[in-house]
């Protein structure tokens, strides 16, 4: 039942969406492993983009932890109510399926997910976003002006990373990498449904391997190229 669940309700959000929301552009999205430091790409990218401009044009933003903010003040919310979503236990199937039925204002993980891909929309319509997360490489595909890059690491190279950060021990930092890696394919499949990453990205960097400055040369080169900077 969970699975025909997902799939029924990625398909009638992509359907309503698709009929309401105008394409525009240009976007960026950066989907990350756990580890790999996505923020940390995405801002410097939009600094690239914005000192590199040949003519005027509204400043390219970085946009992350402000969709969980954006979201929660259009749920009449706080941060803390949803933010389960990118990290907590999910709710059941079955209490979400019950939440899509009703008219009270019970946050399901479904009315909680549908209110983030409003406002990635919002962010990714407008124009001149790198969108980190947030299931942006799905949320933001049918615009024609947009890449979407994945960077990955081996799971060794990103347990060490979290591991310094956090100062943890080997066991903590390889549960805490297993659990979240866990939580963010749970939040992807409501958006995603079946299709496999094959067929949401135009780019795959291994952050083990390249630097920061390296990967974000590679992604604003490749934005050139494709007319978006």
């Amino acid at each position: 039942m969970s699975n025909l669940f997902l799939q029924y309700m990625h398909e009638r959000v992509k359907r309503e969406e698709e009929d309401i929301h105008p394409e525009k552009g240009p976007v960026i999205t950066l989907s990350r492993e756990y580890g790999c430091y996505g923020s940390e790409i995405g801002s410097k990218l939009a600094k690239k983009i914005n000192s590199n401009k040949k003519i005027e044009s509204d400043e390219w933003i970085f946009v992350s932890h402000q969709v969980l903010h954006d979201a929660a003040q259009a749920l009449e919310a706080t941060p803390q109510d949803i933010s389960h979503i990118f990290g907590a236990e999910e709710k059941g199937v079955f209490d979400d399926l019950v939440s899509v039925f009703s008219k009270d204002k019970y946050l399901s993980n479904t009315k909680i997910k549908r209110a983030i891909a409003q406002i990635v929309r919002s962010y990714s319509e407008q124009g001149n976003s790198i969108i980190v997360g947030r299931a942006g490489c799905v949320i933001a595909k049918h615009i024609e002006r947009s890449i979407h890059i994945k960077v990955f690491a081996p799971l060794d190279w990103r347990i060490s990373q979290i591991k310094k950060r956090f100062n943890l021990t080997d066991i903590e930092a390889t549960n805490l990498v297993k659990e979240t890696d866990k939580r963010r394919e749970t939040f992807m499949e409501f958006y995603r449904g079946n299709k496999p990453d094959s067929e949401l990205f135009d780019m795959v960097l291994n952050r083990a391997t390249l630097t920061t400055e390296e990967i974000v040369n590679q992604i604003y080169y490749f934005a050139q190229e494709r007319g978006l900077v």
